[in-house]
């Protein structure tokens, strides 16, 4: 065997490995060098607020306290009689027998991903730690056959956005083991329940990116 061909198989030997590593992950990561990764900390939507709510009769400034009828009237008449002589001395609706309605509580503005309430969230930036996140969703061997009925809301997003393409999230259950892609993405393994190394790499890039471990039912 001549010095040529030598060296040129040992090339080969070289670059398959490293050609065989992209080529190895599963289509649409095998596509995803150059996307940008955010991995997000996720909680259940707060509930909406209740509606306020009118009391009939009610007695302003007492909540829920009601007027007799007979007190109702007379002081329908003194206070509209001072209405009248005084036009605008008296408050709009207290006057007895009108409905008093409870001030809304009010609700901090919480910003949503894919319907779920977002606690934080980082944009990847660390080049080993997107490989993992590729090779990890890009494998089938990341993933189980199994059935878990997660009752909790995930605990983790994972977007990875490329320019001119829809986005790719994925959404993590540390409770239950699972993943799965959110609508119109799914996971192509025809499964979805995390093996114990997957489940303990992500729970590592979990608290690597947010500086705290998974908190228990995420």
């Amino acid at each position: 065997m001549n010095s040529s061909l030598r060296t040129f198989l040992g090339l080969a030997l070289l670059v398959a490995p490293l050609s065989a590593g992209c080529a190895s992950r599963t289509a649409p990561f095998d596509q995803m060098d150059q996307a940008q990764i955010t991995v997000l900390r996720l909680s259940a939507p707060p509930p909406p607020v209740a509606a306020p709510v009118a009391t009939p009769g009610a007695l302003p400034g007492i909540p829920g306290l009601p007027i007799p009828p007979e007190m109702q009237a007379a002081g329908q008449q003194l206070l509209q009689g001072l209405n009248q002589a005084a036009p605008g001395l008296i408050p709009p609706g207290l006057l007895p027998g009108g409905q008093t309605t409870q001030p809304a509580p009010v609700q901090t503005q919480v910003p949503l991903w894919n319907g779920l309430a977002i606690v934080a969230q980082t944009p990847v930036t660390n080049e080993d730690m997107k490989n993992d996140l590729l090779d990890l969703f890009g494998d089938e061997d990341s993933f189980q056959a199994g059935a878990n009925n997660c009752t909790t809301a995930p605990g983790m997003g994972v977007s990875f956005v490329r320019p001119g393409q829809p986005n790719t999230d994925l959404v993590v259950w540390f409770t239950c083991s699972k993943a799965a892609g959110v609508t119109p993405f799914t996971l192509p393994y025809g499964k979805d329940m995390l093996t114990g190394e997957s489940h303990q790499k992500l729970s590592q890039i979990y608290q690597a990116l947010f500086g705290m471990a998974v908190p228990p039912g995420s």
